[in-house]
């Protein structure tokens, strides 16, 4: 049997003894490399299969005991790929992440996640506190790419209008426009009819929502209408500068 050379047998214990340290990273080295704005805390585990206790933006929860496992057989097609899971009552998730040279994605994505946190993320919507449920479902999901995505406002509320909530519930059409996410809102029932279109792209939200209480129920939603231009019953809400 031909000996190995000195040399060789160096650089072949080098790189298992990389693969083990790389194998052993721990998972809190995903706290601090988690793009902003999102915060992740109670992190355990490696980097291959753990579990953080909380997912947050700016303080706020997102999602509730998230699992995650490395998948051996994507490196059959030639990239990473984990499960992601919450069996969290109030924030299920499930999910795949991939990772390879066209960049990271999520495939078959389903999730409940409370809406706050993500409408706080644009400036216009901050003084209406806006809450409720998003139920977001995705076959494909990238920065380039949407396949088969939807999404829904359930039980939608506000802290201006304690007493008329929750106020209804809405459909989120999502297109992907060139470099930016192009939306649709249409009202699937409720006591304040909200619609409008526009688009989501590197410096926010763009576009504008129509605002109209039902028969009877101005009074109810005047501490919000009221803060809006409008021509009669119909409130319109702008979202980024005005199309020229």
């Amino acid at each position: 049997m031909k000996r190995l050379k000195p040399s060789r047998l160096l650089i072949i214990g080098g790189l298992c003894f990389a693969a083990a340290i790389v194998i052993r990273l721990p998972a809190s080295l995903l706290a601090g490399a988690a793009p902003a704005p999102l915060q992740l805390a109670g992190v355990s585990g490696t980097l291959w299969s753990g579990r953080a206790a909380q997912i947050g933006i700016h303080g706020q929860e997102l999602v509730r005991g998230l699992v995650w496992r490395w998948q051996p057989a994507s490196l059959l097609r030639g990239e990473l790929g984990w499960t992601l899971a919450s069996t969290d009552t109030v924030t299920p998730l499930s999910g795949q992440l991939r990772a390879g040279f066209g960049g990271i994605r999520l495939d078959d994505l389903s999730a409940r996640l409370p809406a706050a946190p993500i409408f706080n993320l644009a400036k216009p919507l901050l003084p209406f506190q806006l809450g409720g449920t998003l139920l977001i479902s995705a076959k494909r999901l990238d920065r380039h790419t949407l396949i088969d995505t939807s999404a829904q406002w359930l039980d939608a509320n506000s802290l201006v209008t304690p007493q008329a909530n929750p106020f209804g519930s809405y459909k989120l059409a999502l297109q992907q426009q060139g470099n930016t996410l192009g939306w649709q809102m249409t009202p699937l029932g409720g006591r304040l009819v909200i619609s409008g279109h526009g688009n989501l792209g590197p410096t926010g939200p763009r576009g504008s929502l129509t605002l109209e209480a039902a028969e009877g129920q101005a009074a109810a939603f005047a501490p919000l209408l009221d803060r809006l231009p409008g021509n009669g019953k119909a409130h319109t809400l702008q979202l980024g500068p005005a199309a020229p």
